[in-house]
């Protein structure tokens, strides 16, 4: 559905900053927009049972937008139910190993499918259906039950990083499913169009914000833990792209104006030494060209509360129920959040 938008000039971005408020609500206002278009689509195809699945790499947005899609829906009459797959993670006595014999986090094959598959099975067959909430600090199933309900005309919007992977699908009817790929899809050049904030940077900057306020983790740690996170992304998740019946850009022009002073700080600790300093300096010079403007104007209920905190849809609570931003870890056995 969504077009990628052209690249976002940095010019033209600072000339919108002038007036702050109304740049944002623009911003807003064009996500918002696209993610009723979605549930127009989902209700057109109401009088069965569907599962909206709904996947995107790290810090783009979907848990927001997964979140924002149920309440959407609740509030056109549709029965919602939403399902993470982080609470189908096997216990790390049976998750994977990469070849040198650490866990594969990363991998379709750290979920339990088996259980998912059990799952949506008694949704489909008896309209209920439970099961155990994953631990993340003891990193196995605890003893918190889930319990759900879909009766017919209801939805379940099934949000994860491999949440397109056919190996997810494998067990839903085809006509029951909606797939959804929501990511950061444009970036910011200079006046001469050369980029200065890839996609890939505008997520960057994204997460080590999050990271920074749900997980207390610095920027130069983030650093060290992206290009294993983009590898994992290359060969788990982008693949399954085209496989999406609707493919949401998340991202807000008005961002690096918003994000900038918080970004400098963080970036600016991080090249101090290290092996990023490079990658570090980069992204300080870029995020420099942005006029800043305050976070203050950000509503609870926009999707860029999910990185800066005060989100009406996630905080503190919410995230470490949902896996504290993922508490999974990357190919180097740290932690990481999706």
């Amino acid at each position: 559905m969504t077009a990628v938008l052209p690249k976002i000039r940095v010019d033209d971005v600072n000339f919108r900053a002038t007036d702050a408020m109304a740049f944002f609500q623009e911003c807003d206002a064009r996500y918002e927009r696209e993610l009723t278009l979605i549930v127009d689509q989902i209700i057109q195809r109401a009088g069965h049972r569907q599962f909206i699945l709904l996947a995107g790499p790290s810090a783009s947005g979907k848990t927001t937008t997964s979140l924002k899609l149920k309440a959407g829906l609740m509030a056109r009459g549709v029965r919602t139910v939403a399902i993470s797959l982080d609470d189908f993670f096997k216990d790390r006595a049976d998750t994977p190993l990469l070849p040198d014999g650490r866990p594969d986090y990363e991998s379709p094959a750290a979920l339990d499918l088996d259980l998912f598959t059990q799952v949506t099975k008694q949704l489909l067959e008896t309209e209920k259906a439970m099961y155990p909430v994953f631990d993340f600090k003891l990193a196995k199933r605890g003893d918190k039950v889930r319990r759900l309900e879909l009766p017919q005309g209801s939805v379940a919007v099934v949000e994860g990083l491999h949440a397109l992977n056919p190996l997810v699908a494998a067990c839903l009817p085809s006509e029951r499913i909606f797939r959804l790929y929501v990511s950061v899809s444009s970036t910011f050049a200079d006046e001469s169009g050369d980029v200065l904030l890839s996609a890939q940077d505008v997520r960057l900057v994204r997460r080590v914000l999050r990271d920074y306020r749900f997980r207390a983790s610095s920027a130069a740690h983030t650093l060290e833990l992206w290009e294993g996170v983009c590898r994992g992304e290359d060969t788990f998740i982008r693949p399954f792209k085209p496989l999406a019946d609707v493919t949401l850009d998340t991202v807000f022009p008005c961002e690096p104006c918003l994000f900038a002073g918080m970004a400098l700080w963080h970036f600016e600790s991080a090249w101090e030494d290290g092996p990023h300093t490079a990658e570090a300096e980069r992204l300080v010079d870029a995020m420099k060209r942005f006029t800043r403007i305050s976070q203050r104007m950000i509503p609870s209920a926009c999707l860029l509360r999910e990185f800066l905190g005060g989100s009406l849809y996630l905080n503190k609570k919410t995230l470490k129920r949902r896996g504290g931003g993922r508490g999974r870890r990357s190919s180097s056995g740290k932690a990481v959040v999706g």
